[in-house]
Parts: C-alpha cells; sequence; structure tokens
C-alpha cells in the first residue's frame, strides 16, 4: 500500500501577548499545522534602560505569551520556532519568510496577525498575499470570547508572474546584473529590456507563432537542425511591461536625458517580493 507523505503546513504568528490565546484557537481549527513561526520584533527581547514599568511588563507579558505558544506546540509535536524581525519590518519580513520557503519549498501557508505590532503584522499580511496563503484574525466576541476568522482577499487582484516566463525574466533584469545573484535594481530603456528579453522569450500562444529566424545558422545541439528563434513583436513586449505595470511590479522612469522619446523601468518592492518567491517555490 502506497503512502503518500503529508503535505507540510506552515504557520507564521505575529508575537503579542495574547499570542496564546490566539494559537489556541488556531490548532483548534487548523488541525493539520505541521510547522510554526513566531514572528516577534527584536525589540520585545531587548531589555532598555529608557523602559518605564509598563513597557516592561508588556514585553514580560509578550515573552511569557510566546513560551506558552512552544509549550503547546511542543505538546502537539509541532516544530516551533522564534523569528527575530529588525526595523524595516517589511525587508525583514520578506527576507525571513523566503528562508522558510527555501527549506520547505512545498508547503502551504497560514498566517495568523492576532497579535504583534501593527508594522510585523501589516508586512506578515503583505506577503500572505504573494504566497497565496490563509490570513487569518481572533475577533473578540461580547463577551470575551474569540473566534478565528479567516481573513477575505480577492485573489485575482494579485498578478501571477508564474503564468509567463516572459514576466519574471523582465523582473530579473531590473532586479539584478545578468550572470550575478545579488540585489542591485536598475533602470533600463525599454530598448535596451526588449534586446535582452529577446533571447530568452517564451512564446505564450503555441501556434502562429511568428519566427525570427536564424542568421548565424547556428545547430540546436540536441536535434542537430538549425534552431527557430520566435520573433519578439513590438505589441508583444509593450503588452508584458504592460501587465506588469497594472500589476505594480514595474513602474515608468524619467531617463537620463528626460527624454520623452524613450522609456525607462524600474522594478519595485511588489515586483521584488514576487520575483524572490517566484525564483524561491518550485
Amino acid at each position: 500500500m502506497l503512502v503518500m507523505d503529508r503535505q507540510e503546513h506552515i504557520h507564521i504568528v505575529s508575537a503579542g501577548e495574547h499570542i496564546h490565546e490566539a494559537y489556541t484557537l488556531a490548532v483548534r481549527d487548523l488541525r493539520d499545522i505541521t510547522h510554526t513561526f513566531v514572528f516577534t520584533d527584536t525589540e520585545l527581547y531587548t531589555n532598555s534602560t529608557r523602559d518605564d514599568e509598563q513597557t516592561k511588563a508588556y514585553k514580560t507579558a509578550v515573552r511569557d505569551a510566546v513560551t506558552s505558544v512552544k509549550a503547546h506546540a511542543a505538546s502537539l509535536k509541532i516544530p516551533a520556532h522564534l523569528v527575530y524581525i529588525d526595523p524595516p519590518a517589511l525587508e525583514s519580513v520578506v527576507q525571513a519568510v523566503i528562508r522558510i520557503v527555501k527549506e520547505h519549498p512545498a508547503a502551504v501557508y497560514s498566517f495568523d496577525l492576532s497579535a504583534g505590532s501593527k508594522d510585523l503584522s501589516l508586512a506578515l499580511y503583505a506577503v500572505s498575499l504573494w504566497l497565496e496563503g490563509d490570513a487569518y484574525y481572533a475577533f473578540s466576541g461580547r463577551k470575551g470570547n474569540a473566534a478565528l476568522s479567516l481573513l477575505p482577499v480577492p485573489k485575482a487582484a494579485a498578478m501571477n508572474i508564474h503564468t509567463n516566463q516572459n514576466y519574471s525574466r523582465i523582473l530579473a533584469l531590473l532586479y539584478r546584473t545578468p550572470g550575478k545573484q545579488e540585489r542591485s535594481p536598475r533602470v533600463l530603456p525599454r530598448a535596451y529590456l526588449r534586446t535582452q528579453l529577446e533571447s530568452f522569450y517564451v512564446p505564450v500562444r503555441k501556434k502562429g507563432v511568428k519566427s525570427a529566424g536564424n542568421p548565424a545558422g547556428n545547430a540546436d545541439a540536441t536535434i542537430g537542425k538549425k534552431s527557430v528563434i520566435p520573433w519578439l513583436s513590438q505589441g508583444t513586449f509593450t503588452n508584458f511591461l504592460s501587465a506588469l505595470e497594472a500589476g505594480d511590479l514595474i513602474r515608468q522612469e524619467t531617463g537620463p536625458d528626460k527624454s520623452r522619446r524613450e522609456k525607462f523601468y524600474r522594478i519595485t518592492p511588489s515586483g521584488e517580493l514576487a520575483l524572490l518567491l517566484f525564483e524561491t517555490k518550485p
């Protein structure tokens, strides 16, 4: 009998003084959680001589709540890890989540935004949209009881760059210098982008694609015949750029000479996040 491996379910929560209460609801309602990551602002685990008594009490309450979460997870044999987030929260959250995705590439994700700072929770919510993970919030009832509610998200509003390989190529050209892995965002002219994409252009349509020919007459190493290069028309390239702009993944910039004849483009923070997640997930 063939036994299928259980799909990993990564549950990410933002740390706060009532996080243990929200986590109790989460493991009750989401029974397939396999890993828990508690994201906390670093300052909550840093003592300062400037802290007043109220701040000290809050930090202690948060730490105790996180300890309760880890103990509860351990009782259910769910590995729980503490992740420290430095400001700016969005950048730190993105890098932390990408590390998790690399370690668990086939997992599904859920996020609990019931506790923690506004910056941390908003950053986790933004990442949840790109990972297509469910985001939850424990709303308190009139009698003090709470229910874990799924936050509704219009999934169609977030553009999926997996639908077209050319999108990720354009984003990569704007994000880093070809041949390098480190981040080095650039402002590039439209003509240069099209030239760079042309060699890697993958037609979305299967039929009716025009060929640019093979002027050099190079033979394909696999089939021994002259390879045929699909032709990237100006109209098709414009459609690619328009789609990326509409998804707020790239934006137009003024060129160095401020000429209106040539358009220049830059990748946006949303584009960087989409590209990194695209390159990480299988």
